[in-house]
């Protein structure tokens, strides 16, 4: 008899341990590079709070691999840095936004310039202006450092500054495609200025400088005013009949205090209250 119910209560753990493996799940999310960081960050923060289920946020794909993932049935979740158009709202997708993250101006530890206006970044980007100096800062060469016309925080400098993206940058400036490459050479060249999402910023090694334009702070208050212009909105996307639980458990976890709290961390703008 004794056999008999250990051989029982053997059983039923085996069973729940059985059934818990069956409903863990490992959820990929791809997509744009603009909420990467921020996103990772979430998925860190849920992973450690729960056990059964892992959120991975891989390299970039884009918005379009995004888009292209959870229309094929690849992903269940992707990420996308813009609000989705009503010909793709159209396909069945679902647009979950998160916040605003804005995109911001940045110069190296050896930088003293810490204000600018467009029109002296603008001359910045084309070589007109090329030492600290003439600018009122410590003399040192300046190293420029741009993002392609389709980048969408250019695009987002661009939508209020439009020449921004039409710019002929000079032959000088170095062009990089990832905001990873962004902060590699803006830790590695203190006389840099660069330009990508705030919330990037936190992978920075070193001392950075986010620069105050046309004499409006990044701040909360003067990017939920709009007073300060540039900014990216990103979000999740998915088909609604497609999330399976562990999905609905990540997105609850967003938008829950504690989600929230991980995005104002790293300087993102929520779109609501929470």
């Amino acid at each position: 008899m004794k056999n008999a119910l250990s051989m029982a209560l053997m059983q039923s753990a085996l069973l729940l341990i059985l059934s818990a493996y069956a409903t863990a799940e490992t959820v990929v999310i791809p997509g744009s590079g603009n909420p990467e960081y921020v996103l990772a960050q979430l998925a860190k923060a849920f992973n450690s709070r729960q056990k059964e289920h892992q959120i991975i946020i891989p390299e970039t794909t884009g918005t379009a691999g995004g888009l292209r993932a959870v229309t094929e049935g690849t992903a269940i979740l992707a990420r996308v840095g813009r609000p989705l158009k009503e010909t793709e709202r159209a396909g069945g997708i679902t647009y979950h936004p998160l916040g605003r993250d804005p995109v911001v101006f940045v110069v190296g530890e050896g930088v003293s310039v810490k204000a600018l206006d467009m029109a002296q970044i603008l001359d910045i980007y084309t070589g007109k202006l090329t030492n600290w100096s003439e600018l009122g800062g410590k003399p040192g060469t300046i190293r420029a450092i741009g993002r392609e016309v389709t980048d969408a925080s250019r695009q987002a400098i661009g939508s209020k500054v439009p020449v921004f993206v039409s710019l002929n940058f000079h032959e000088n400036v170095k062009l990089v495609n990832l905001d990873t490459q962004m902060l590699e050479l803006l830790d590695r060249f203190p006389n840099s200025i660069g330009f990508l999402n705030r919330s990037a910023l936190s992978a920075a090694k070193s001392h950075y400088t986010v620069l105050t334009v046309n004499s409006v702070e990044v701040n909360t208050e003067n990017i939920t005013s709009g007073m300060y212009p540039f900014w990216l909105e990103f979000g999740l996307i998915y088909k609604e009949n497609a999330l399976t639980p562990a999905a609905r458990e990540f997105l609850s976890f967003i938008e829950s205090p504690d989600g929230a709290q991980v995005m104002r961390l790293h300087g993102v703008v929520l779109l609501k209250p929470i």
